[in-house]
């Protein structure tokens, strides 16, 4: 069974563009990355089978009990998972991301809304948990928020990358997504 395992971070190391000694942070900025080169829009239909790949990919590598992948990773935040199903409601927020003591599902409903909420909901497609919207945090541009889910278990992260649409900078990303935690705690409990 071991060697199955293997075999899949291997491949999920591969479809990332790393070698077998990347770290955890070092996938998720490649991750972040190909999302960006990736999207449908820019390369069309193909872009929904990479985005598959890539989802699929970062979900087998921070899976793996793999030290190295793992080890070098000590700024992520941690998350308690809890086999209780009455367990409160947990956001935590951090830089370029947020966590949910949820199912994927549900965060992803409860963030199309909030999305909304802080900007326009441009794309949604729950089957491989990404989602798009335009933000403009008062620029008089907007910037395109690309957000990708990984369920974990009782939690599920949601990464976000932000581009802008034109001449301008973007605006900060972790503003945006300091404004899209508010938005959702503000939202009915699950």
């Amino acid at each position: 069974m071991w060697k199955h395992l293997e075999v899949d971070r291997e491949r999920a190391l591969a479809v990332l563009r790393l070698g077998p000694e990347a770290t955890l942070q070092q996938a998720r900025e490649s991750y972040r990355g190909l999302v960006r080169s990736s999207h449908p829009d820019l390369i069309g239909a193909d872009g929904n089978e990479a985005m598959i790949s890539l989802n699929q990919a970062m979900a087998i590598i921070e899976e793996q009990p793999d030290p190295v992948v793992s080890g070098a990773d000590t700024d992520a935040p941690s998350v308690q998972e809890s086999n209780s199903s009455e367990a409160p409601i947990e956001l935590i927020v951090f830089d370029d991301g947020l966590t949910l003591n949820a199912p994927a599902d549900e965060l992803f409903s409860r963030l199309a809304e909030a999305l909304d909420k802080v900007g326009d909901l441009t794309y949604a497609d729950a089957s491989s948990g990404y989602l798009e919207a335009a933000v403009s945090m008062g620029n008089p541009s907007a910037s395109q928020l690309v957000v990708s889910l990984q369920g974990r278990g009782e939690h599920t992260e949601a990464f976000f990358t932000l581009e802008s649409m034109g001449v301008e900078t973007p605006p900060d990303l972790v503003e945006v997504v300091t404004a899209i935690g508010a938005a959702l705690e503000g939202l009915d409990p699950i």
